[in-house]
């Protein structure tokens, strides 16, 4: 019996000192720091994008009452983008038996289009229109038509065509959403200017006969700090060693051109020498996956649009758009290039800077010819059927007058564009 209080008495100890211990433990903790993800993120250069915001139509045709109109205003492409976001599209299907020609279909009366600059894997559109169906990853489109008129089975069909291959795939929508389309061009219809020339050929060209006036334009112009992408490409800075405007970690390397301000990043290990092996679903993944790079490191330093793909190089091109019109530079100072490889993107080339703030009086009006007069002198030295589209945009070069700003300042001519076999070209621009 005495033993055992004895032996009770010292549990009770053992216990308070236990108990003492692991409060004093508790006390001298040290105050460690909360780790913040924020300082684990890969490197943000600019903006995240959305697809709707890179994968976009720039024109729009509305055709009515046997009448052509057109317009690049970004008001009503934002409002039919949105309103398609929002729709219930049947499944598409592709489609063999037209009741017309090609043509025929996707510019018929009583139509809306939205035109893209090139064309985009229905897989990757899938993200921005919600579309159901099969073999997505193998086809692609250029053109979206809302067909307005009532079909027998009271719905409304869409058509999603390839202008290259003459490809449609078919689906349909439901009155209430058509509503939503005419009330917008409804709303909108002061943007629509009339196009009172068709050349028909091998594709219907929507020209007018009146000149076009534009604003010449100037920007004071950002640079990027270069150690923003070199964190993000190289990922362990430590490890890359620069000399001159160039940067190595031994087996990736990337150059500056402090002239034009564009960088080129090259990883030669994985070079895809042989891309003639190349399934329509690899390039639509390579097209997926371009954007993807660009977004992870926040890369989109303007409205980029994506623009082309070539599949001789894997190269998917993005292209600046100021105020809904396509901008040129023949330097690469207005387009994100990225050509993916083996396993990763094997090329990017880009510019390292953005438009800052407008220089407003410097804006001078400058008149284009009509782009009427521009087909016809463009079918003396091109083949009319190859001629796919002509619109207006920009050329981008460094303001000429004063070279004291140290290219700091750059101006936006405007021009015309027309795209040839899918690859757009400037053409002519206009007197001030």
């Amino acid at each position: 019996m005495k033993g055992t209080s004895i032996r009770g008495i010292i549990l009770t100890v053992l216990v308070v000192i236990s108990v003492f211990l692991s409060y004093s433990l508790w006390k001298v903790q040290p105050d460690y720091e909360v780790i913040d993800n924020e300082t684990v993120k890969k490197e943000q250069i600019a903006k995240l994008r959305q697809p709707e915001q890179v994968f976009r139509p720039t024109v729009v045709y509305y055709n009515q009452a046997e009448k052509h109109y057109t317009t690049q205003n970004l008001a009503m492409i934002n409002a039919l983008v949105k309103a398609g976001t929002t729709f219930d599209f049947s499944e598409l299907i592709r489609t063999d038996k037209m009741n017309a020609s090609y043509q025929g279909m996707v510019h018929q009366d009583n139509s809306i289009e939205l035109v893209f600059p090139n064309a985009v894997p229905l897989s990757v559109y899938s993200q921005v229109f919600p579309l159901k169906g099969d073999n997505f990853d193998l086809n692609s489109f250029n053109r979206i038509t809302f067909n307005l008129n009532k079909s027998e089975n009271g719905l409304f069909s869409v058509y999603f065509g390839n202008d290259s291959n003459e490809q449609i795939y078919q689906g349909s929508i439901q009155q209430e959403q058509v509503d939503v389309l005419k009330n917008i061009m409804k709303e909108q219809k002061s943007e629509l200017a009339e196009m009172d020339t068709i050349f028909k050929n091998k594709q219907y060209l929507f020209l007018s006969d009146k000149p076009v006036k534009l604003k010449q334009q100037q920007y004071v112009i950002e640079t990027i700090d270069i150690g923003l992408f070199k964190n993000a490409l190289f990922g362990d800075g430590n490890k890359v060693k620069g000399q001159d405007n160039s940067f190595t970690n031994g087996s990736s390397s990337m150059t500056v051109n402090p002239e034009e301000k564009v960088l080129t990043y090259v990883d030669p290990a994985q070079e895809r020498r042989d891309t003639s092996q190349l399934s329509s679903s690899m390039k639509s993944e390579q097209i997926q996956s371009s954007f993807n790079f660009i977004n992870d490191h926040w890369g989109w330093t303007g409205n980029y649009y994506y623009s082309g793909y070539s599949a001789d190089s894997s190269t998917t091109a993005f292209s600046l758009f100021v105020q809904g019109l396509p901008v040129f530079n023949s330097d690469g100072m207005a387009q994100i290039l990225v050509s993916e490889g083996t396993e990763s993107v094997y090329k990017y080339q880009r510019p390292f800077f953005k438009l800052g703030a407008q220089i407003t009086t410097e804006s001078k009006e400058v008149t284009l010819p009509s782009s009427a007069s521009v087909y016809q002198d463009l079918i003396q030295t091109v083949d009319a059927d190859d001629i796919q589209m002509i619109i207006p945009g920009y050329v981008m070069r460094y303001e000429q007058s004063n070279t004291s700003y140290n290219n700091r300042i750059i101006e936006l001519m405007p021009a015309w564009f027309y795209k040839y076999n899918g690859t757009w070209t400037p053409v002519k621009g206009g007197n001030s």
